[in-house]
């Protein structure tokens, strides 16, 4: 997801996995969803694996047979030919179908010193076929109230620095969204913040661009937290929806 991650308490960073050519090694520390359990493909149809030539980037969400969003620091600088995405699997790395992508969109006011408009577009070069394993999620036309719980889902290795095991499976974890007086520092309407000061659970690297979602509504899009625990933000998709719906017509 974005170069080397150092892991400070209370530092932010963006949840991506570190760069890496196809078929290296994953060298560098990354991390999977913190304190949530495994979960199935038929649980979250609509999770994606966002892939840079081939190896893991990001996480992404199916919104229609040809569209998926992720978070915009998840795409920036990246052209369409080295993207992909594979779809219809809770294994990592392998199992279902890869789509390459025809397009990639980063929102044209992303600002990555504050995260704000932290959204992005990859329109697929051929069609997803729908089905148990394979499916659109809708997009929130509103923001939820706080203590309502969503769930976070992603792949990626153990929390950690040096720990280097990889899970096989899609993660996932339930986490009350909390009110803007609660997140970890001042946000604008195009964040929203979710989990517990007292829990160690959490997205964490390898999650960027992924799931925030109560019940097959996406709400958010994983966007950063503080040394992956506690409360971390998520793009607003309430405010970015009307972006998302004037590119992708949905």
């Amino acid at each position: 997801m974005m170069g080397v991650l150092v892991f400070v308490a209370f530092v932010p960073f963006a949840l991506a996995f570190p760069h890496q050519q196809t078929g290296s090694s994953l060298s560098q520390p990354s991390t999977k969803i913190v304190g949530g359990s495994s979960a199935t493909i038929n649980e979250i149809p609509y999770i994606v694996q966002v892939y840079k030539n081939g190896g893991p980037q990001c996480g992404g969400s199916i919104i229609s047979r040809t569209w998926v969003v992720s978070a915009s620091h998840c795409l920036e600088g990246l052209r369409a030919v080295n993207v992909s995405v594979r779809a219809g699997t809770d294994q990592f790395l392998k199992g279902g179908v890869v789509i390459r992508a025809s397009n990639v969109y980063v929102h044209p006011n992303y600002n990555s010193d504050t995260l704000d408009y932290d959204i992005g577009l990859i329109r697929l070069a051929s069609a997803l076929s729908f089905g148990p394993t394979i499916a659109a999620i809708s997009l929130a036309n509103r923001k939820v109230a706080a203590g309502t719980l969503a769930v976070v889902s992603g792949w990626g290795y153990l929390a950690g620095g040096d720990n280097d095991t990889a899970p096989t499976q899609l993660q996932k974890v339930t986490l009350p969204v909390v009110r803007d007086s609660e997140c970890p520092e001042k946000i604008t309407q195009l964040k929203l913040c979710a989990g517990s000061k007292s829990k160690i659970q959490s997205p964490c690297s390898g999650d960027s661009g992924g799931p925030l979602a109560v019940g097959n509504t996406l709400i958010g899009v994983v966007s950063f937290g503080y040394d992956c625990n506690g409360i971390s933000l998520y793009a607003n998709i309430t405010d970015l929806h009307s972006w998302i719906s004037s590119i992708a017509s949905i």
